[in-house]
């Protein structure tokens, strides 16, 4: 240990030019012939010509790196030198040395830094058949996903913002973070918030991406292949933005829908709704198909609460009132008189 210590201090002094021109051809050959000074020369010429923070390598081992910077500090502990031994240039020499082992240090930490805050974890969740549990986001913000979605997010966010990748429906309850703006990436659509609860609806096989708000501000707005922005819309509470990722046109408008989270609330609201309307919400909440035998029926309204009620129940309701009658096949059900 006293040997590589003195072997260490001898290049320090090499690399600062502090040795006379004979102590540096002497040090110059041992570096060539003896594989101890060349060894430790290898490790320290590139800190001292370069002590500044190198780019990160895909395969760095930061673990191994701080654990062989830790073992190096362990093993070679700084000694008590009394002060009577100090000369100018033994501080010279030792100030050096440290500077050498700090630069080590920042590069250890850095690399640590830089690699955990660019190689974020991705996590990945699917709802499957049925509607989901609220997913919980590190930054405080729940999700709830209607069946047959998907959202990809960051395991831990960022200090430069919330993003995630979405397909299907959701519920999207963001926590505030006016620093971090939140933003839901489906398609060529996005939808960005700083603290607000909406709905999402974008099954890729509809080519429609639907946003809702329940509470707070949105900006909705669609980009090109450079992410440039070609069209955007501000909704607030009670409003609705449609996106055609067909035709890549935009639109604003009023929410007229009283059940757009019944999937998630289970809970179904008609005021003198036609019986038309009536089958495609029930339809689409329990996720079967009403065809409608005699148009006259259309005519007929409904109002109506069906408050976590099963589809049995509400077809008992429906007979009952308009005195209809239900034949199904699977999910394809037949209505008539």
């Amino acid at each position: 240990m006293l040997k590589n210590r003195k072997i260490e201090m001898q290049i320090t002094s090499y690399l600062a030019g502090e040795c006379s021109p004979a102590e540096q051809q002497v040090i110059a050959g041992l570096i060539h012939t003896d594989s101890d000074y060349s060894e430790v020369y290898a490790a320290l010429k590139p800190i001292w010509d370069n002590p500044v923070f190198q780019p990160v390598s895909e395969n760095y081992n930061v673990d191994n790196a701080w654990l062989n910077v830790s073992k190096h500090i362990s093993d070679n502990p700084l000694s008590v030198v009394p002060h009577s031994r100090f000369r100018k240039s033994g501080t010279i020499r030792l100030l050096k040395y440290a500077a050498s082992i700090a630069a080590v240090l920042m590069v250890a930490f850095t690399v640590f830094q830089l690699s955990h805050e660019n190689k974020a974890v991705m996590k990945s969740f699917a709802s499957g058949s049925a509607v989901s549990s609220p997913v919980a986001l590190s930054d405080g913000s729940h999700i709830v996903l209607n069946a047959g979605s998907e959202v990809k997010y960051r395991e831990k966010f960022g200090s430069d913002g919330r993003e995630v990748y979405f397909w299907g429906e959701a519920f999207f309850e963001i926590a505030s973070d006016p620093t971090r703006p939140f933003v839901i990436e489906t398609g060529d659509a996005r939808i960005k918030v700083l603290g607000t609860s909406f709905n999402v609806k974008a099954y890729p096989n509809t080519g429609i991406t639907e946003v809702v708000v329940n509470t707070g501000t949105v900006l909705f707005y669609h980009v090109d292949n450079n992410n440039n922005i070609l069209g955007q819309v501000v909704l607030q509470k009670g409003d609705k933005g449609i996106y055609d990722r067909i035709s890549r046109k935009l639109a604003k408008m009023r929410n007229n829908n009283p059940n757009f989270i019944s999937w998630k609330t289970g809970i179904l609201v008609f005021d003198q709704t036609s019986l038309d309307k009536v089958m495609e919400v029930v339809g689409e909440k329990y996720g079967v198909t009403f065809h409608i035998k005699d148009s006259e029926l259309s005519r007929l309204k409904l109002t109506a609460t069906f408050d976590n009620e099963s589809l049995d129940s509400v077809i008992e309701v429906l007979s009952l009132v308009h005195k209809l009658q239900f034949t199904h096949n699977g999910k394809d059900y037949l209505v008539k008189k």
